[in-house]
């Protein structure tokens, strides 16, 4: 598909005004609204596409005018249905089952296809596009703030916990507990965003010249398949290897197919909001994590969708704009790592002359840019706004709306540090004060090359193999995940990504990666020995409530209650006049999942707590009059008020922080469940959690 740089529609210009007003009786209307489980709403859907088999039905002399462009015969024909009710047969992991379908008869279906051919554009949902107003504010979290359709609160993935989980905010929300998690979600709701037209034009450009894999734009899948094999004169290991290969084209060009229909969907939305500001309305996942309720064109993409994003107002630059932005620059080229902001800014300085052809020419093969190894787009954007301010009369005085990115370092163990007050591995992830930024990624890297130097001594072959090839970016990704559960498979499968990345064979690299996770994990437990007592004590606690037979519940230090939605999985059948539906899925109702309420918990916890922090920085920010945005553990805001959100996560690091979450942990634990005896907790170090206010590059 091809992306058209036209906007079509006649409201796009339309002022973003408050269209919205609150209705008085709008919570008691909604106390009368149904809230079904999922076999109701299976029967339901079921009895509704009966109604339509049976009373829908066309005329095939009048299609085949239609398809001829003929006047319509205004006699009585013979009518039949459009849909035809069939099974087709759908492969799974472990065996194949029919699939109820609905097939639209021809000429019906030529129709069809025609009309959506030529219309030159899609329909979304309502829910998965961006607002042109701000979305109302959160007044019961059984409320959506959405102007045309219902957004849940909390978001789920089944009908079943949703219903579950809305009683349970019902009661927490008529005592005032929801209150501040509500207004940290109108606070970011706030915020109107614009897209950087620039940015955005490129991406069409290299999307419609068919892609490119190193800037992110899915390239078009362009490799033959092999012919086929002679069974009778081929060995069968070459029959193997056929199949092998075969497989492995159809994945990749499935996988390119859904990369690019997802791109066309984030370019097309971009380009209809191209002009205007829109706002992003929010919503939360069971841990309080924080997420836009449009999943197409959000700062939760990746790298190609932040690279078109602005923030609809800017500001002038200041006295200390221009350097943050540089530095935000360096940040995306990804050429030092990490360096004194300094050092960053005087590398921007260096190679100002390339900055700014990038941002003249937006060359994608020779462009410094389009060297980064981080996120080009978002370098490019950076070089744009940099060259823009320089050329201007006065920097100090350029209206920026670039938003600067300040990132966590490895921010889950940073949360155990405070946790566990460990002044050493405080010190590892930035927590605690140090002139040069800290490398967790490279302490971990050094210690296994240690490990597998020695392994390669005594004679390892799989050692042997795999010198040479242990990079920090190799593993990166698993040190950063561990914290938050990765399991040995998905390290290994982390890894293996990474070395074939890098050349390795896809044999080697799997015996390779299975090798290094382990290291890996070895590693960090070396590194954070009080990190993995705490995340022990997590999951011992988490198992011993498990086997109770209740779910593990906590309170985020916001007020949110959270419940971990594991229980085993069942057969679930429905009866409709269409026919039977078969699902497989669990609800409260079932015995919980004793081994994954004990792995599941140690990481939701820590997520529950970093997004406790996110929301306490953007309700200060807010009333501080700058501009917020986030990503998890990556904060948002204008070049001019860089460095007043750093003062300020610092202060609400400090404050969620500066009593002892894990000893309320317990105490809830224990309350909860009496009849449990929990362990003593963790030993805890001799941090001084106020140290975090002299950490320069806490986030940087």
């Amino acid at each position: 598909a091809v992306v058209s740089t036209q906007s079509t529609g006649d409201n796009d210009h339309l002022p973003p005004e408050k269209v919205w007003q609150l209705g008085g009786k709008e919570e008691e209307f909604h106390q009368f609204l149904p809230h079904w489980n999922s076999s109701i709403l299976h029967g339901v859907g079921g009895f509704l596409l009966n109604l339509v088999r049976i009373h829908l039905k066309f005329s095939i002399e009048e299609c085949k005018a239609v398809l001829s462009n003929k006047e319509i015969p205004t006699s009585k024909t013979e009518k039949k249905a459009v849909f035809d009710h069939t099974y087709v047969i759908s492969k799974g992991n472990n065996h194949n089952y029919p699939v109820g379908t609905f097939i639209a008869e021809n000429p019906v279906k030529e129709i069809i296809l025609r009309n959506i051919q030529s219309r030159g554009y899609f329909y979304l949902d309502t829910t998965e596009v961006p607002m042109l107003c701000p979305p109302k504010p959160w007044l019961y979290s059984y409320l959506s703030p959405m102007l045309l359709c219902e957004v849940p609160f909390i978001r789920f993935a089944g009908f079943d916990w949703n219903l579950y989980y809305y009683d349970i905010l019902k009661r927490y929300d008529r005592k005032g507990h929801l209150d501040i998690m509500k207004y940290g979600l109108d606070v970011l709701g706030t915020l109107p965003w614009t897209v950087n037209t620039e940015i955005l034009k490129k991406q069409i450009e290299v999307y419609n010249s068919g892609g490119l894999s190193k800037l992110s734009i899915a390239p078009v899948f362009d490799k033959s398949f092999p012919q086929p094999v002679d069974k009778e004169s081929t060995s069968e290991d070459e029959i193997k290897e056929y199949h092998q290969t075969v497989k492995a084209l159809k994945k990749e060009k499935d996988e390119r197919f859904s990369l690019r229909c997802t791109q066309m969907y984030t370019l097309s939305l971009a380009n209809k909001l191209s002009g205007r500001a829109f706002w992003q309305c929010y919503n939360l996942d069971f841990r309080g994590r924080v997420y836009p309720v449009a999943p197409h064109f959000s700062q939760m993409l990746g790298d190609p969708a932040r690279g078109m994003l602005l923030y609809n107002e800017g500001e002038p630059l200041g006295e200390r704009g221009l350097r943050w932005l540089k530095i935000h620059c360096i940040n995306k080229f990804g050429a030092i790592g990490k360096a004194s902001f300094d050092e960053k800014e005087r590398y921007a300085d260096k190679y100002l002359d390339q900055i700014m052809d990038s941002a003249d020419n937006m060359c994608t093969e020779k462009g410094w840019w389009a060297s980064s190894t981080e996120d080009p787009w978002q370098c490019l954007a950076a070089c744009i706004e940099i060259t823009a301010a320089l050329r201007s009369k006065d920097p100090t005085g350029y209206v920026s709306r670039l938003p600067v990115h300040m990132d966590g370092s490895c921010n889950g163990l940073q949360h155990y540090a405070a946790l566990g007050r460990d002044f050493e591995g405080a010190m590892k992830v930035n927590v605690a004060p140090s002139p040069l930024p800290g490398d967790v990624y490279v302490a971990v890297m050094n210690i296994v090359i240690k490990l597998q130097e020695a392994d390669q001594a005594s004679g390892d072959p799989t050692a042997e193999k795999v010198a040479g090839w242990i990079e920090r970016k190799t593993l990166k990704q698993t040190v950063m995940t561990q914290v938050y559960g990765v399991t040995q498979f998905g390290a290994r499968t982390q890894i293996k990504g990474r070395l074939m990345d890098k050349g390795m064979s896809s044999s080697d690299a799997a015996e390779c990666a299975g090798y290094l996770s382990a290291l890996t994990f070895k590693a960090v437990g070396q590194l954070f020995t009080q990190a993995q007592q705490i995340q022990d004590w997590l999951n011992k606690s988490a198992y011993q409530i498990a086997d109770t037979g209740k779910p593990v519940q906590w309170t985020t230090p916001l007020g949110l209650p959270c419940v971990q939605p594991y229980t085993k999985n069942r057969r679930h059948v429905t009866q409709t006049p269409v026919q039977s539906i078969s699902f497989t899925g669990s609800n409260p109702d079932m015995p919980v999942n004793k081994m994954k309420q004990k792995t599941a918990f140690p990481p939701n916890f820590v997520h529950s707590q970093d997004s406790t922090h996110m929301l306490m920085t953007a309700i200060k920010c807010y009333h501080a009059g700058i501009p917020f945005a986030a990503v998890h553990d990556s904060f948002w805001t204008l070049p001019p008020h860089v460095d007043r959100m750093n003062s300020i996560l610092r202060e609400q690091f400090v404050i969620m922080y500066s009593y002892d979450v894990l000893k309320q942990l317990k105490e809830s634990f224990e309350a909860s469940s009496p009849e449990v005896e929990f362990d003593e907790l963790p030993k805890r170090g001799q941090l001084d959690i106020n140290c975090v206010k002299d950490s320069i590059y806490f986030f940087s």
